[in-house]
């Protein structure tokens, strides 16, 4: 398939057309296979969580003059640190991937602290982003996952529109993330202003390459550093890096290091080799398809392990998976239009695993990926 040939086809589904689920499935896979198959890749793309075949889940510091300025200076800076993405945090590097489950976030090795769990917004019409969005902010919620390819990012805009202007939260306090689709690495800097203007943000928190494309990714990723220095993005990362040997490839090019890793990552495919390796730069997991992803949620959900912990501590198993994923150092982004279902995935923070149940939940681990694109 050739590159306008896939332009099209994006557009056909942005525009609308395709607004049956099972044809957004077919026509979201086979761009997907067709685009990263013309550059020799076999697999990498992505979801988030589902629990029904038709809903996407059922389940600057100035120099310091008098003593009254620098005393001023300080005091801004604690009050930024209490937002997110605002003012890179000055701790140090060696600081970064360390989890905090008491507050919910975690220190990127980009100086900024960001949530550990969040919303994904795949699948989701302009509409019902909009409403996921604002409804997983007045929850509690403060991390927003989206991507160009989804077609929803205006929808994404609309949504964090509405919770701050009725008080909910500030832009501050959100993380908002994106994805650089791969038609579009050959003009990442155009990319990257489509993508502010669709949100309608001034700034990006953490923008990634939505997927491994030896042919031009170097080029795209220096794009994203480029929007760094200019202030459009205040993180970058990458999604569906496999291997440590193109991970490395990338970074040996690039000279600012990936703050994320966003690969397919739950209890059936733990991401073991790619955590270990990534764990040397401070660059953290985040997990899509946390709760097993299409048609596989209630394989999950029916795993004799993760039933029977949930039931010990009156959860559900969407909740156990979710709790293990935070305690085992991974960003997890299950996405719902539901609005009962988005309430009940947040609700993670009210229990413990005990080491025990993770021990026994690690074991789960088969190197078992859902995806097939």
């Amino acid at each position: 398939m050739q590159l306008s040939e896939q332009a099209n086809i994006s557009c056909m589904v942005k525009g609308g057309i395709f607004d049956d689920a099972k044809t957004w499935d077919f026509v979201f896979g086979f761009l997907m296979i067709a685009s990263l198959g013309a550059c020799g890749i076999s697999q990498g793309a992505e979801s988030v969580e589902e629990r029904d075949t038709l809903a996407v889940d059922d389940s600057t510091l100035t120099e310091e003059g008098d003593d009254a300025d620098a005393e001023a200076v300080q005091e801004a800076e604690e009050v930024s640190s209490e937002t997110t993405g605002t003012a890179p945090n000055e701790q140090a590097v060696g600081d970064a991937g360390v989890f905090d489950l008491e507050n919910g976030m975690v220190l990127l090795n980009s100086g900024y602290e960001m949530p550990i769990l969040g919303i994904g917004c795949f699948r989701l019409s302009q509409s019902q982003a909009e409403d996921s969005v604002y409804w997983a902010l007045r929850d509690g919620y403060r991390l927003i996952d989206t991507a160009r390819i989804y077609g929803n990012e205006e929808g994404v805009g609309r949504g964090i529109q509405r919770a701050i202007d009725e008080g909910i939260c500030t832009r501050e306090e959100i993380f908002v993330t994106t994805k650089m689709w791969t038609d579009d690495f050959g003009d990442g800097d155009a990319a990257i202003d489509a993508s502010l203007s669709r949100l309608d943000l001034e700034y990006i928190d953490l923008m990634i390459l939505h997927h491994s494309q030896p042919s031009n990714d170097v080029e795209a990723y220096q794009a994203m550093e480029r929007a760094v220095e200019a202030g459009k993005l205040k993180s970058i990362g990458l999604s569906n890096y496999y291997e440590p040997e193109d991970f490395d490839r990338l970074v040996d090019a690039t000279t600012i290091t990936p703050a994320l890793l966003q690969n397919e990552t739950h209890p059936y495919h733990q991401s073991t080799v790619m955590k270990e390796h990534i764990a040397q730069y401070g660059t953290v997991m985040e997990s899509w398809f946390p709760l097993g992803g299409r048609g596989n949620t209630q394989v999950l959900f029916d795993d004799e392990t993760i039933s029977s912990i949930a039931t010990e501590h009156g959860k559900t198993s969407a909740q156990v998976i979710l709790r293990w994923h935070l305690q085992a150092g991974n960003i997890a982004i299950p996405g719902s239009s539901n609005e009962a279902h988005i309430q009940e995935n947040f609700e993670v923070f009210d229990f413990e695993l005990t080491e025990d149940e993770m021990q026994r939940l690690t074991a789960l681990d088969k190197d078992q990926r859902f995806a097939g694109y």
